[in-house]
């Protein structure tokens, strides 16, 4: 059985990074990124070799605003001092490289940890 923290923080530098910088995107960093539709924060779960190499379109999972209720594929985060989920029922999402706007920072590795977990579960690997 997963058990993780009523809520886990997420370490954040000095400053937010604006803009994108080469090679500057790292698995289990947590990015904005905004589109017609909505204001999406993504955490970034593709691994570093595949981030590294420069690939335009990386995988992620959304950090949702809502409480998804009780299921069991949820792992939470604070993100800007708010409580989200990241909801793996939902499943990966795809996301182009150049529309991650801004660095929200690094979610602790219990969090990826417990998110790798999910996943695996979620997807019979």
């Amino acid at each position: 059985m997963l058990r993780w923290p009523r809520w886990t923080s997420v370490r954040t530098s000095s400053a937010p990074v604006r803009g994108l910088r080469v090679g500057g995107v790292r698995r289990g960093e947590l990015w904005r990124a905004p589109s017609v539709v909505r204001d999406r924060t993504i955490l970034i779960v593709s691994a570093q070799p595949v981030i590294d190499r420069g690939v335009s379109m990386l995988y992620g999972v959304e950090a949702d605003e809502q409480d998804p209720g009780a299921i069991l594929l949820v792992v939470p985060v604070e993100v800007d001092g708010e409580l989200r989920w990241l909801n793996v029922q939902r499943g990966l999402t795809r996301v182009y490289r150049p529309t991650l706007t801004e660095s929200l920072g690094l979610v602790d590795q219990a969090v990826l940890d417990q998110l790798d977990a999910l996943l695996r579960v979620a997807l019979d690997l």
